[in-house]
């Protein structure tokens, strides 16, 4: 009888240290994103190439890249959406701003006037300042530069509902 509760002991906390051994070695072999060096994850993420933006108009695009959580990496998600715009020749003109709305997190729409948050009407002059509505403040600025003539962004989400600009972590 000891013989055989001692090896159900053994089964049983084989099961528990298995797969927990396991979890530790997948997240150290976890994929890694394509031209990036091990542990060099520097966070800039190619959104669109340089001569598809036009002096003084906004270009909305999409952030994609690994979303990573304790359990998981998920390759090609959309990590948030962001707004180019190209203020003359050169790539020094160059600025991004989030499109996420400081109030509540919608999405932020482009019209002829500049920026308006449609779900509850915040205005945000065509540099991104807040005009008018319950957003506390301007939107937020993203990290932006050319690099071979690809325009990269640094993702970065902020805290809402306040007139502090405070990033979020992760």
């Amino acid at each position: 009888m000891k013989v055989v509760a001692g090896v159900a002991g053994a089964a049983a906390a084989g099961a528990v240290v298995v797969p927990a051994v396991a979890v530790v070695g997948a997240a150290a072999n976890a994929p890694r994103l394509p031209g990036r060096p091990p542990g060099s994850d520097d966070g800039w993420r190619t959104v669109a190439r340089w001569e598809q933006l036009a002096v003084g108009t906004p270009l909305q695009a999409h952030v994609i890249g690994a979303e990573v959580d304790a359990w998981n990496v998920s390759p090609d998600r959309r990590l948030g959406t962001v707004w180019l715009l190209r203020g003359g020749e050169g790539p020094e003109t160059l600025r991004a701003l989030s499109a996420v709305c400081p109030h509540l997190g919608c999405l932020i729409d482009h019209t002829e006037r500049g920026f308006v948050c449609p779900c509850h009407n915040s205005d945000f002059s065509a540099r991104g300042a807040a005009l008018r509505g319950p957003s506390p403040r301007s939107m937020d600025p993203i990290e932006a530069r050319v690099r071979d003539g690809r325009v990269e962004v640094r993702w970065a989400r902020f805290r809402l509902g306040g007139a502090e600009r405070i990033r979020e972590e992760g």
